[in-house]
């Protein structure tokens, strides 16, 4: 059986196991009394989703004559319905935009015209979520609809919900956890929103497996089918249609002082499906550890993003690019020769102020070129128990290797509510 046929079996029987619920469910709600009584109370039951976060951003490049200065803010307002029947129906609106004067540039179409840096985070008005849960099978839950998508550690796919619009998929989940310690998830979707607030065509497949063998520990194995021309991956490539399929494993082990010991280990290749391009064709592995003890912790974590012979770097563009490779964002498309990032976490609580720092050192996993430093900090603190104070901090200096030399400087303080 040919692989790039897996996605259109599993999109068949997703669909078909959940029309086959759909049937059942719905004799039974002919046959009971007081619908529109249970459908009221379903509504009227559920519970208000509220969010606000107003950010002040400041941006500096060397590249770039101007500096982006300006207030951004997101505010989502939505519903939850209580069960009826075992559907939960979610509706979320999303509201994004900018105060003041525009002192910025948000569209990455406008990247090297423009005389102020990237920030992108336009104006966006619409739905940001709705969706409907179906809960009548055993262990098991399916979602239909516009919905946020966060697999794993967000590495290969996500909701980038730094950014002030959230990106979001259009299609189906279904997550079984009938087995022990284990939970399977599959999906199709069919469209996706970006952070850029744009809608767009989409051919997703997920097929993710996690288990937890023992307390603390995760093991997991996906595969992901992005079988989409426009994948969002700047490598100069007419179709970037591609697959990624890997293995996983983290974990936590605790010593009779107390300490915790912190191990990750991934691996993962990346090859063309489709019409993709015969280039794509690249491995991603990643391997750390650390300790923790108190409120204290440090991890040393190494991954490469690998090139294939400097024609192709493993691209990630439905990643969470915040969590990954620097908050400055100079690797959001891996260069054709990829990328090795090395780096040190260090975190820790201060009373209720929560501090964390990371420095990073990047180089090409093609030549070993020298890419550059980073170091990030992110400092969190509670002022009520729904609303939370954020500065967060990126400090980028191009290595001497770099195909631009430009030094980036990027601060955000933002307050976060949440109801």
């Amino acid at each position: 059986m040919n692989v790039t046929s897996l996605p259109s079996i599993r999109f068949a029987l997703i669909v078909c196991a959940g029309m086959a619920a759909g049937a059942t469910r719905a004799a039974d709600i002919e046959a009971e009394p007081g619908i529109a009584l249970r459908l009221s109370n379903a509504l009227a039951n559920g519970h208000m989703m509220i969010e606000f976060r107003p950010r002040y951003n400041l941006i500096t490049e060397t590249a770039k004559s101007e500096k982006t200065d300006v207030f951004t803010y997101r505010a989502m307002l939505g519903w939850q319905t209580a069960p009826f029947f075992d559907v939960r129906m979610t509706a979320q609106f999303l509201h994004a935009d900018i105060v003041g004067a525009r002192r910025l540039n948000d569209d990455p179409t406008q990247f090297f015209a423009s005389p102020y840096p990237l920030l992108p985070d336009p104006r966006t008005t619409g739905i940001s979520q709705l969706f409907f849960d179906y809960a009548g099978l055993e262990a098991t839950r399916i979602r239909l609809g516009r919905q946020v998508l966060r697999m794993d550690n967000q590495r290969f796919i996500s909701d980038v919900d730094f950014r002030q619009t959230p990106q979001v998929f259009d299609g189906i989940t279904v997550t079984n956890s009938d087995l022990p310690n284990t939970r399977i998830t599959a999906g199709e979707y069919r469209r996706m929103r970006s952070v850029l607030g744009a809608d767009s065509r989409l051919r997703l497949s997920i097929l993710n497996l996690a288990w937890n063998p023992l307390p603390d520990h995760a093991m997991g194995a996906y595969g992901y089918w992005h079988d989409t021309p426009a994948t969002g991956a700047q490598t100069g490539f007419s179709n970037n249609a591609q697959r990624i399929a890997g293995i996983r494993s983290e974990g936590t082990v605790a010593s009779a002082s107390g300490s915790k010991f912190l191990y990750y280990a991934e691996y993962a290749n990346q090859k063309r499906i489709g019409e993709g391009d015969a280039r794509i064709d690249a491995h991603y592995y990643r391997l750390g550890g650390g300790v923790a003890f108190g409120d204290f912790g440090a991890r040393l974590d190494h991954e490469v993003k690998g090139s294939n012979g400097g024609k192709y770097g493993f691209q990630t563009p439905l990643s969470d690019y915040y969590a990954f490779n620097g908050f400055a964002l100079q690797y959001t498309s891996t260069p054709p020769q990829g990328l090795r990032d090395t780096w040190l976490t260090l975190h820790t609580d201060i009373g209720k102020l929560d501090c964390f720092v990371e420095v990073h050192r990047y180089k090409s996993d093609f030549g070993g070129l020298a890419l550059g430093r980073e170091w990030d900090a992110k400092f969190s603190y509670p002022i009520l128990s729904n609303l939370q104070a954020q500065l967060q901090l990126a400090r980028f200096s191009a290595g001497a290797d770099a195909r631009s030399k430009n030094d980036v400087d990027k601060t955000w303080l933002a307050l976060v509510y949440n109801y």
